[in-house]
């Protein structure tokens, strides 16, 4: 089917309507909804609107809606429904934002995890077969976390998501078996994939990953040391990781970073109470200083581990603990960045920390 600018249409898989505002590449067609949103969408995923005939449309100009920033997260009720009664496994959303004119800037990318199980994971991007960021960490049950970010321009350049994932068994002590998946990320089927994601609870464009009994079916295989190797080896493969090689490994051929990263738990609330048996004992005057010492050997522990991110909670109050924990995070030089946002858990009383 054939659409000219001004052209009112319907999409055929969610039932908005829109009309046709400029017709783009690859079959795409930009297409401003009622609200105001300005979405790209194959053409064969619209049809005319039966409402006003295309004939009497004429196309104009809409002036651009301000930024729209990605909204904070929503607090996971512990009675969910939906966590509860259908949960779907790993999923992997790509939440836009919006530039001042109403086009689509970038997406980000959260991993979502509405099981009961905890695992380690791996996931990075590739455009043209190249490997442009990766990250990895341990998502915990029923939670997500915000993994990267796609720009919407590359998505014309073969965009690829490799995602290897690792179930943490019951004691704590070794994973699963491994579940992989490269998820290509073709525009003609991305822009069909628009749904309401969990926890999120607004429409993003969502992939399911691996389904629950995929994850649980995973049986944990034999424990197995690493074979030997020689110095020669060993020092060949150190030089190579130390000096900008492929930062991608097999946690299962690493054992005891695995189970230690698996114990490592990556949030350290500050407030005196939670770090020592009698908080009565502590002097006033020396509160901070406690306070700040936990911080340090945490942080240290974080870096040594190799965490790719930490949240430190440090509550609300006269903002003096947090002014000196942000702080010790600039002259960190392992630190990337850092911000103390809105977030479901914390509100405002807690710091991201991303390594």
């Amino acid at each position: 089917m054939v659409f000219s600018i001004g052209t009112k249409v319907r999409l055929i898989y969610t039932g908005d309507e829109g009309v046709v505002e400029e017709l783009l590449e690859h079959g795409l067609i930009a297409v401003r909804l009622n609200d105001g949103e300005v979405i790209p969408v194959g053409a064969d995923a619209l049809e005319r609107s039966s409402e006003v005939a295309a004939s009497r449309v004429k196309a104009k100009f809409v002036p651009g809606k301000k930024k729209v920033e990605s909204l904070p997260l929503q607090p996971l009720p512990i009675d969910n429904q939906y966590t509860v009664l259908k949960p779907q496994g790993l999923q992997l959303a790509f939440d836009p934002v919006f530039r001042a004119d109403g086009s689509t800037d970038y997406y980000r990318i959260y991993l979502i995890n509405d099981t009961q199980l905890n695992f380690l994971y791996q996931l990075g991007l590739h455009l043209d077969k190249r490997g442009v960021w990766n990250t990895q960490g341990r998502l915990g049950p029923r939670t997500m976390i915000e993994a990267g970010s796609l720009q919407y321009s590359e998505l014309n350049n073969s965009a690829e998501v490799h995602i290897e994932n690792w179930r943490l068994l019951p004691d704590g002590k070794g994973t699963g078996g491994k579940l992989t998946r490269i998820l290509k990320l073709k525009p003609t089927q991305f822009f069909k994939k628009i749904t309401t994601a969990p926890y999120l609870n607004r429409q993003v464009y969502l992939y399911q990953l691996f389904t629950p009994k995929e994850m649980t079916e995973k049986q944990a295989s034999p424990k197995q040391l690493p074979p030997k190797e020689s110095l020669k080896d060993y020092t060949s493969r150190e030089t190579q990781n130390k000096s900008g090689g492929s930062q991608w490994f097999n946690l299962q051929e690493m054992p005891h970073e695995v189970w230690e990263m698996a114990a490592f738990k990556n949030e350290i609330d500050l407030h005196i109470q939670s770090l020592v048996d009698d908080p009565a004992a502590v002097p006033r005057k020396q509160i901070l200083s406690t306070q700040l010492y936990h911080f340090e050997r945490f942080m240290q522990d974080a870096i040594r581990i190799g965490v790719d991110r930490v949240f430190v909670i440090h509550g609300i109050g006269e903002g003096k603990l947090r002014e000196a924990v942000e702080t010790r995070l600039r002259a960190m030089s392992e630190v990337k960045s850092f911000k103390n946002e809105y977030h479901a858990r914390y509100g405002y009383g807690a710091t991201e920390v991303l390594f």
